[in-house]
């Protein structure tokens, strides 16, 4: 079976993002499929495009996948016009691809943004091939919610979008239940779609309790202090202010250390807030590539998933979470949802009210006082990685989906 499989944001291991795409894509050739990426330079690093062909699209293969990687740039940092510029700009080129090229029989297209479900229809409308939507994040429900997009006219084409692309995908892929169950509100109650849920999955080869952070917290001068770390994008959705309130709370407990690693729009501000508020007891780290990364959450004690105060995003599967269970760190969440069930259940940390700063704060102080319990709920973490998230499992339940409707 020739998969094309289509995300604007595609990553292997030599970037800084998750790479679910590359994970499931080189899973699905070990097992006699052939997978063509198609996506964009935006996540793919100077290495990764050393030994390219090709202009416009850039060629390369990487275990075993045939990478199309479209010239178009994306940035978290881009206002909200070139962002859309660069959605358009790749939707229209990616229509082009799928219209004119030949060979493939099935396509896995990724969200988000939405508009990659554009091209995924054009398969089926002109070339008559079945395709599955994977959804990563609701949309445009999320940015609705938090205010991106206000404009009316714009809302209703993109909730119609959004209706016409799940109606016609021949399934759906979810990445947690609460997106599942945002799918099927959107969908007629008379359609019937099947709707899997594939949550992010653990890099249990790559992050380990066994890894020693000592040299880590030897370099940032952690010493022996009580180290929270969040890592990821600082943008409007992560809401990192709240670890500055959360801080500045706690600022009369010496040995507690917030630790922050990441690039976004958000960043500045954070810098500012930092330094008006003459903050001691907080660190910007800056960033990290994904082979850094394990041995900063080896040397942290708690490894924190923060979001923004917009109920929709706790429905999130965000890779931080994935790659601090894979780590065998407790987890300490500032909202419910289906991870908190998931954590508290299995003994592998708490979540909270969404953004209630003062049980969070409470937490933090208790998980502070209780350092012998934070062994075994590493030890848990690491148990739900390795049996509840297994990379081989969902990338075989994924493929299983592409097999179910695929056309003889």
């Amino acid at each position: 079976m020739h998969i094309l499989y289509i995300h604007q944001y595609f990553a292997t291991p030599l970037g800084k993002t998750g790479t679910r795409s590359y994970e499931f894509a080189r899973r699905w050739v070990a097992a006699s499929n052939k997978v063509t990426m198609l996506t964009s330079i935006a996540q793919l690093t100077p290495d990764d495009l050393k030994n390219t062909e090709g202009q416009f699209i850039k060629r390369f293969t990487i275990e075993g996948i045939d990478v199309r990687a479209i010239t178009i740039g994306y940035s978290q940092k881009m206002g909200f016009a070139k962002r859309v510029q660069a959605f358009l700009g790749f939707m229209i080129a990616a229509v082009f691809y799928v219209v004119f090229k030949q060979g493939y029989d099935i396509v896995y297209a990724t969200s988000t943004p939405l508009t990659v479900g554009i091209p995924a229809l054009c398969a089926k409308w002109l070339r008559r091939k079945e395709f599955v939507f994977e959804v990563r994040d609701q949309w445009p429900q999320i940015p609705v919610e938090m205010g991106i997009i206000k404009s009316k006219p714009l809302i209703k084409l993109l909730l119609r979008i959004e209706k016409t692309i799940y109606k016609n995908a021949a399934a759906i892929v979810a990445l947690s239940p609460g997106i599942a169950e945002g799918i099927q509100r959107v969908l007629d109650k008379s359609c019937k779609k099947t709707i899997t849920v594939i949550p992010n999955s653990c890099d249990v080869d790559v992050f380990s309790p066994n890894i020693d952070g000592g040299l880590v917290r030897k370099e940032r001068g952690w010493g022996k202090k009580f180290v929270l770390l969040h890592t990821g994008t600082m943008g409007k959705a992560n809401g990192l202010s709240f670890i500055i309130e959360v801080a500045q709370k706690l600022q009369d407990h010496p040995d507690i250390f917030f630790v922050l690693i990441g690039e976004g729009v958000e960043k500045p501000l954070i810098e500012r807030l930092i330094a008006e508020k003459r903050m001691t007891n907080i660190e910007l780290a800056g960033t990290v590539t994904k082979h850094q990364l394990p041995t900063y959450l080896a040397a942290c004690d708690i490894a924190m998933v923060i979001f923004s105060n917009y109920p929709i995003l706790e429905h999130n599967s965000a890779n931080k979470f994935f790659d601090a269970l894979s780590a065998g760190k407790p987890v300490l969440l500032n909202y419910s949802g289906w991870q908190r069930k998931l954590i508290e259940h299995e003994k592998a940390g708490c979540g909270c009210k969404l953004c209630d700063i003062d049980e969070f704060v409470d937490k933090v102080i208790k998980l502070n006082d209780q350092k012998e319990r934070l062994n075994l709920m590493g030890q848990n973490a690491r148990k739900i990685a390795e049996t509840k998230f297994n990379r081989d499992d969902l990338a075989r339940q994924a493929l299983t989906v592409l097999c179910a409707i695929k056309k003889p």
